[in-house]
């Protein structure tokens, strides 16, 4: 079948080109690989930072709490 379509075509002729655009697709495969590592990377620091915020928060919440609780204890114990 390729004798019959391609028997007076000399695929000689492309093979600087066809090495060329095989190369420039490694390339884009390298570029696309990169940014999806980069793409990963950034969701994994967004999570981090996500996680950090909310231990944060709790702390900051928990030790208001306590500031609170223990004011309000001062008082009645002074009322008291």
């Amino acid at each position: 079948m390729w004798d019959l379509t391609l028997g007076g075509y000399d695929l000689a002729l492309d093979a600087p080109q066809l090495a060329q655009m095989r190369a420039e697709l490694v390339g884009i495969g390298e570029k696309e690989r990169i940014l999806r590592e980069r793409s990963a990377d950034r969701e994994a620091y967004r999570y981090l930072l996500d996680a950090h915020r909310l231990s944060a928060s709790a702390v900051s919440l928990r030790e208001g709490v306590e500031h609170f609780s223990a004011g309000r204890g001062q008082g009645r114990s002074a009322v008291a």
